[in-house]
């Protein structure tokens, strides 16, 4: 499915995608300390030079043939790989701290379900299977679409989003092989569309996702004062569309969904927001949800209407907040054994006592 490419704003004068060099969009790399810093004393610095020396090259040559191997399969055997080896990962982390939190968090969350422990412990081993697909998947983000794994849900949402005639701003979460979404809207639903991302620690898993998105040539930018001015200078021109996603760490913790905490004050929600502000544009909330193996329903939610006084069309930061809370935390909820950020969430300790009172949208 291909829809018109995105047409809002004159773009000309303004910034242009094929004005900005594509390996601008890659993450600048850390300084390399000092080898012999590996067999320095215990400490900081000793830890940071066996990461960069020793770690991380070589779980980047693993992550590196694996991805150039499942790249080659096909999407059905590459996702039953994903959730085959999934047990093994668990097994493997079984004593790491997240892993505990994922489990913790898993429980806390689904609290409300009507289950034994038996039946909580087999969401849980769900949750990591589907986790193993989302990340052996990764390597079919840019033929999901392609191959039509991708379903779309709620074309009529798009359309009238699209009559407004401007720039869509498209917000999501982490369900799913999210990267797949980046590549149905970039290359199917509101092409061209750029974006924000987060860089992975290892420099090697950099390079593996900066080659995936060169291939369709997707501009999605790395942290940085240059990329919030190109972001916001492309979407205000009409140049492309923007997919950002809401769910992301930052300050060592997820803050959307709020699940009864504060809503938050900074973070890709409130650049979204700000964005779409600034030129003129339309939010439009969308998810995934894994159906069967690699094959997913894209569904796109009706666009959120301006909520400014004075009917200045604008969004107003708190009540757009409250409104991507009030849809998303729902979704996840629903969708918890498919939500990859889980892991990066930091509930606070007396979360469970509350939870009736500060989270109304708990399963049920």
């Amino acid at each position: 499915m291909t829809l018109p490419r995105q047409k809002n704003a004159d773009q000309s004068g303004g910034l242009r995608l094929e004005d900005i060099p594509f390996h601008e969009t890659m993450p600048e790399e850390p300084a390399a300390p000092s080898v012999p810093g590996i067999f320095g004393p215990a400490g900081d610095e000793r830890t940071a030079a066996r990461r960069y020396w020793i770690t991380h090259p070589v779980d980047g040559l693993l992550n590196t043939v694996f991805h150039g191997l499942l790249e080659r399969l096909p999407a059905r055997f590459v996702s039953t790989f994903g959730n085959a080896t999934a047990d093994l990962a668990r097994l493997r982390y079984k004593n790491r701290i997240f892993a505990g939190r994922i489990e913790r968090n898993f429980h806390a969350l689904t609290s409300s379900l009507d289950r034994n422990d038996q039946e909580q412990q087999d969401g849980l081993k769900r949750w990591w299977r589907n986790i193993g697909r989302t990340m052996a998947e990764f390597s079919k983000a840019n033929h999901l679409w392609r191959e039509d794994h991708l379903k779309v849900q709620g074309l009529e949402n798009l359309e009238r989003a699209q009559e407004l005639g401007k720039p869509l701003i498209f917000v999501s979460m982490h369900l799913g092989t999210w990267e797949a979404a980046f590549t149905a809207i970039h290359e199917g639903l509101a092409a061209p569309s750029i974006g924000p991302f987060q860089p992975e620690p290892n420099r090697f898993t950099n390079r593996i996702v900066y080659k995936l998105r060169k291939r369709r040539n997707q501009y999605l930018f790395p942290p940085g004062q240059r990329s919030a001015i190109r972001l916001h200078k492309l979407l205000r021109s009409g140049a492309a569309s923007l997919t950002i996603f809401i769910d992301e760490v930052r300050d060592n913790q997820v803050h959307l969904p709020a699940f009864g905490r504060p809503l938050p004050d900074k973070g890709n929600a409130v650049v979204a927001i700000k964005l779409a502000n600034a030129a003129g544009g339309t939010i439009v909330p969308f998810y995934l949800r894994r159906q069967n193996g690699p094959d997913f329903d894209l569904n796109i939610l009706p666009p959120l209407e301006p909520n400014a006084a004075y009917q200045t069309k604008r969004y107003d930061l708190r009540p757009t907040l409250q409104a991507f809370n009030e849809i998303f935390e729902p979704i996840v909820l629903d969708n918890i054994e498919h939500w990859y950020m889980l892991g990066e969430l930091r509930l606070p300790a007396n979360f469970e006592r509350n939870l009736g009172e500060k989270c109304p949208t708990a399963l049920s």
